[in-house]
């Protein structure tokens, strides 16, 4: 196998153990064992299991990223929960990954690891933005934008261990959640009630 494949058997062999355990839970001999090489193997490409860990997760970002761009079917709306809804499957697919790698305390939390998760962050502000016609938005509303995606991560990881809500009702209730946060603040801020006219007061047929 090419060094390039190997490298990449490696990482695929840890995202699929993320699928069933924590990453702080998995060790050097779990990884080389389930991918059937030897530890020489594993250290010609990582340093160690953390690099191997950031590697993975920088994967799951990616892909994440991939997930999470909204479609333009000019309804914004139902963007929202067509996006909320394919985020909804990746979490779960990642759920041992997802949750440490949001998780503060976490063992292999690192700069590392916290400029993953702002990416992420930030590429959902910017997709709200861009979706809402805002090259630019107002401090408030980008504070609103920024608490929503502080609201999806904190409730998901409440939900990847509860269970205790279907899918479609929680991507409903998160795209409430920001039509409802948005109203409020264009009630407070003059500013942003005007370049939130559009989503707020749709036009009429």
């Amino acid at each position: 196998m090419a060094p390039a494949r190997r490298r990449d058997h490696l990482i695929a062999t840890a995202l699929q153990i993320y699928s069933r355990r924590s990453p702080q839970e998995v060790s050097v001999d779990d990884i080389v064992e389930e991918a059937d090489v030897s530890r020489a193997l594993f250290y010609r490409y990582f340093t160690n299991i953390r690099d191997l860990h950031i590697t993975a997760l920088s994967k799951v970002v990616d892909e994440l990223l991939v997930e999470l761009t909204l479609p333009s079917s000019g309804d914004f709306r139902a963007d929202l929960h067509t996006a909320l809804e394919r985020f909804l499957e990746f979490a779960e697919t990642y759920a041992a990954s997802y949750t440490a790698l949001l998780r503060s305390g976490s063992t292999i939390a690192t700069s590392n690891t916290s400029t993953l998760v702002e990416r992420v962050r930030k590429h959902v502000v910017d997709q709200l933005r861009e979706h809402l016609g805002l090259d630019e938005a107002p401090r408030a509303l980008e504070r609103t934008l920024r608490g929503w995606v502080a609201v999806v991560e904190t409730t998901l990881l409440s939900w990847l261990q509860d269970r205790d809500m279907g899918n479609e009702q929680l991507e409903a209730w998160l795209t409430d959640q920001l039509f409802a946060m948005v109203a409020s603040t264009a009630r407070h801020d003059p500013a942003s009630a005007e370049r939130l006219r559009p989503l707020l007061d749709p036009p009429t047929a």
